[in-house]
């Protein structure tokens, strides 16, 4: 349900039947748009996709295009069904803003004077916290979508938001914009409260109800049951993918509609809301509230932004294989909703420059291809190079190609980039502005909605270093306790407890060696002292995988790099046989409360695999012990203890972007015992 990694009285009867008549459009303008929709949904091998277009009061334009159900080559209508996932957000803003205006509760109330379970981590934000904050993003939790997605069925709302009282924050109240589901699930049911019904009821009866919205439902069992749903697919493969049921979460993100209805709704935010807002209580909804980055901003339950010097109140959605955008150009009286069935697609940013571009009547500014606000401090080519996080496993590449410059991230297609002045570039439009790059003498600081990253340039190997790399792994394997000590086990077995710090989750279950170069976790998962679920991921000799009780995941790619994360002495024993090079690439003083007050200086050992991937350790000049680690992700690791004359840490951090700190600690280790081979494949 995210925005897009890294993503919603008076008036007489019978206006809902008189949005939809139709008003003529040009027709060139119209036919435009139609071709370039389809191209752009055949270039992102969408299976279907809905669009309605709202103008000047009046649905312009409705069609399907593509199939909503492949195998059973079903066209997708503009009466399809689909999950609308976070566009979901803007209903349940509306909720607590019409509670606010019949005088239920203030904004600035605390959400304990409803929910009494409603608790913080942190105990001034605790205190602080009002529901005008839930309902822009500022609370400080990251997001803890592992928590609600582990506790669909186990946890009702009420103990969903109880539980996330244990996630620790990444940010102080109100200082941060952090996208947060759990949040708006807690906003949902106050506003329930604050009406003295279900938060679903509240929308069916006050929204739905009012503008005509018959089919729309939060309900998965009954969209099924309609003759015109679409199936979700998977983006790469076109798996077809069982409708997520989030009855916990869902003013987060429950919602199911057709365009033709959703048109109702976009109808009626254009008109100001004059059915279900005071102008007020709209004006708050529709302006800054949360400020995300210079060009992008918050307000309640809208993204905003600007195109072309017009405001732009927005949207998307994303939910196991659907994609939504619900998108305003107030300036315009012109807003539209898209509705596809294949999960996380770009075409929720395209589709805007599509319909403002050939309906708005702006005419859009031509792209820059020159420095908009002088030359760029550094000669743009010199920018071409390849960056890698300082905390985070996020590699990007940046090629010189022509006159500008493009991104491409392992998974993603390239993004050609725009100079926007000193040094400093964004993603070319469509993207949003919010996309952008600012290099440094050190490497690159990238920032996106909600996300910020510290990269550094790749230099090659120009660093002098104090020894060889041959004197450096063989200080590192006598750290280890020797050749001899790791050569005579044969497995083990370590119980280990998973604590997922702003998640609210914790994790207890068991780690497998082997000498033959398979691994396995396997874990279950609990909060508020109930089993959520369980989690098995390893290597088993081929192939890297990972199952979720509660999650579908699709098969891992091959990697080399998850051959030698499962070796056995993590790459100590025949490193040259592993790795294709070895280089001792710098010196660095790492510095984290997690591995103590003071800093520990580090040579930086860069081990680089054929396929080009690489694994790199901070080495402490001091032990010869790893203290961090970034390959798949990045792990600082400390307390280490001898078991069987070999060390290991006994405490791992992963700092994970998408769920914050991991900390696994092992609790016991056994070694050279019996494990049943299964334990290392998938399918058990």
């Amino acid at each position: 349900m995210s925005r897009y990694l890294p993503t919603l009285v008076a008036l007489p009867l019978l206006l809902p039947s008189l949005a939809f008549a139709q008003k003529p459009k040009p027709p060139t303008a119209l036919a435009t748009l139609e071709k370039e929709v389809e191209a752009a949904r055949l270039k992102y091998k969408i299976p279907g996709l809905s669009l309605a277009v709202v103008q000047d009061g009046n649905v312009i334009y409705t069609k399907g295009f593509g199939l909503r159900d492949v195998a059973k080559k079903l066209p997708a209508t503009p009466d399809t069904l689909y999950c609308i996932g976070s566009s979901t957000k803007a209903f349940t803003a509306a909720t607590v803003l019409m509670a606010a205006d019949t005088g239920k509760l203030a904004l600035t109330d605390s959400p304990r004077k409803y929910l009494p379970y409603f608790k913080l981590y942190d105990p001034d934000a605790n205190a602080k916290i009002t529901i005008a904050d839930l309902l822009c993003h500022r609370s400080g939790l990251p997001r803890t979508d592992f928590l609600m997605l582990a506790s669909e069925g186990t946890l009702n709302r009420p103990q969903l938001i109880e539980a996330v009282s244990a996630a620790k924050p990444t940010a102080p109240l109100g200082k941060a914009f952090q996208y947060q589901n759990i949040m708006y699930a807690a906003a949902g049911e106050l506003a329930g409260v604050a009406f003295g019904k279900p938060y679903e009821a509240v929308v069916e009866e006050r929204i739905f109800k009012k503008l005509g919205m018959r089919r729309s439902t939060l309900s998965v069992a009954k969209a099924l049951k309609d003759a015109d749903h679409a199936v979700g697919y998977e983006p790469t493969s076109l798996k077809p993918l069982a409708w997520r049921s989030i009855e916990a979460t869902a003013p987060a993100g429950a919602i199911n509609s057709s365009v033709r209805e959703m048109a109702l709704w976009v109808s009626e935010l254009l008109n100001g809301a004059p059915r279900l807002l005071k102008p007020t209580s709209f004006a708050a909804m529709t302006q800054e509230q949360m400020k995300i980055s210079p060009a992008m901003s918050y307000g309640y339950g809208w993204f905003l932004s600007s195109w072309n010097g017009q405001k732009v109140v927005e949207h998307g959605g994303n939910i196991d294989g659907f994609n939504a955008e619900i998108a305003l150009l107030p300036g315009k009286k012109l807003g539209f909703a898209m509705l596809s069935n294949v999960s996380a697609s770009p075409m929720a940013a395209e589709i805007q420059e599509i319909v403002w571009r050939n309906l708005s009547g702006v005419k859009p500014a031509p792209v820059a291809k020159a420095a908009p606000t002088g030359k760029p401090e550094v000669a743009t080519e010199t920018e071409a190079g390849t960056y890698t996080g300082k905390t985070a496993p996020v590699t990007m590449k940046v090629t010189f190609e022509k006159d500008h410059l493009v991104l491409s991230v392992p998974g993603q297609p390239p993004y050609a980039m725009q100079f926007v002045s000193g040094r400093t570039y964004r993603l070319a439009p469509p993207l949003p502005e919010g996309f952008k790059a600012t290099f440094t003498k050190e490497g690159m600081q990238w920032e996106q909605p909600g996300v910020k990253l510290a990269l550094t340039k790749d230099q090659g190997n120009a660093f002098q270093a104090p020894l060889t790399v041959d004197a450096l792994l063989s200080n590192m394997l006598t750290a280890a306790g020797g050749e001899q000590s790791l050569r005579r086990h044969r497995n083990r077995v370590a119980s280990i407890r998973v604590d997922f710090e702003n998640q609210g989750m914790v994790g207890t279950g068991e780690e497998f060696a082997d000498i033959s170069g398979k691994k396995a976790s396997r874990f279950t998962l609990t909060a508020l002292g109930k089993t959520l679920g369980a989690i098995a991921a390893g290597f088993d000799g081929t192939q890297a995988w990972q199952k979720l009780s509660f999650l579908d995941t699709p098969p891992s790619p091959k990697s080399e790099r998850d051959r030698a994360e499962a070796d056995f002495s993590d790459g100590l024993l025949e490193p040259k046989r592993l790795f294709e090079t070895l280089a001792i690439t710098g010196k660095e003083s790492i510095k984290d409360p997690f591995l103590g007050a003071e800093p520990v200086e580090c040579l930086i050992l860069k081990r680089t695999l054929k396929s080009g991937e690489s694994i790199t350790e901070y080495v402490s000049t001091q032990t010869w012990r790893v203290v961090r680690r970034d390959a798949s992700d990045t792990q600082l690791l400390t307390d280490y203890r001898e078991s069987e004359g070999v060390w290991l840490p006994w405490r791992t951090l992963e700092k994970n972007p998408a769920m914050g700190s991991i900390v696994t600690t092992v609790e016991s280790l056994r070694w050279d015992t019996t494990i049943d081979p299964k334990v290392y494949a998938r399918s058990k």
